[in-house]
């Protein structure tokens, strides 16, 4: 009896350093999301931590599969989330016609402190297959590629002109060249003319990591701007480099 109360006394123990070590773990960075309301996106949290997810919106029905297990308030543009137990639940927030679908769970590494959540029209966010096969486009080859420091190898692939040319997509792609995963959400890019980001731009990536080893596609769907020739500016860590697209189209 002494030996099971001992062994039962040293898993409790083990188990209360398991929880003040993750509770040691800060927040992540910002994260981004992008959806247009058709996909669950996984939300981690950690006891003791609040998350907050920012749509630049007031939302209006906030719907929790269990709220009894989550402290969850409306803010100006947002909502913020306090986890009361380790429970895995579903989450959806109504707002303005749209609808956002996520999926809260115990954090494994680090626990979302605040994830910017917009929104983009289902027609954007269609795959590049579907994008290939859409009638009345021009599309224009353009492999060029540049490097990011020695760790990715950014590429524009192709260029599709929809809409007399009023809107482009350019299909560009990752390539991780080094041996470790890294999130979507780690890379910026930007469409800009003469060093001026244009206002009416979206970046939306086929997956949410660029796989150890593997390549990652997504597009920059641009629209609004005047057939001048664009620049593609592309951020990582700290470190940027610029693809010049020559020929705009009118």
């Amino acid at each position: 009896m002494k030996a099971r109360s001992k062994l039962w006394g040293f898993v409790g123990l083990l188990m209360l350093i398991s929880i003040e070590v993750g509770a040691m773990v800060p927040p992540g960075d910002k994260r981004t999301i992008l959806t247009s309301g058709e996909k669950v996106y996984p939300i981690q949290y950690r006891l003791g931590t609040s998350t907050i997810l920012y749509f630049g919106l007031r939302p209006e029905t906030v719907i929790c599969g269990n709220k009894n297990y989550f402290n969850i308030e409306k803010i100006k543009e947002g909502i913020t989330i306090q986890p009361l137990s380790n429970f895995s639940t579903n989450l959806t927030v109504l707002a303005q016609g749209r609808r956002y679908l996520f999926f809260l769970t115990p954090a494994i590494g680090r626990p979302d402190g605040f994830v910017e959540v917009k929104w983009i029209p289902p027609g954007q966010a269609r795959s590049v297959k579907a994008l290939a096969k859409h009638d009345g486009e021009v599309t224009r080859e353009l492999g060029q590629k540049t490097k990011i420091g020695t760790a990715v190898e950014f590429s524009i692939l192709r260029e599709k002109a929809l809409d007399k040319g009023k809107r482009r997509i350019f299909e560009i792609e990752m390539k991780n060249l080094g041996g470790k995963a890294i999130p979507a959400n780690q890379f910026e890019v930007v469409a800009s003319i003469a060093g001026v980001p244009l206002a009416r731009q979206v970046v939306v990536w086929e997956g949410d990591d660029l796989k150890e080893k593997g390549k990652l596609r997504g597009r920059v769907i641009v629209s609004g701007h005047d057939g001048r020739p664009l620049s593609l500016v592309v951020g990582y860590l700290g470190k940027s480099t610029k693809l010049v697209i020559k020929g705009g189209r009118n």
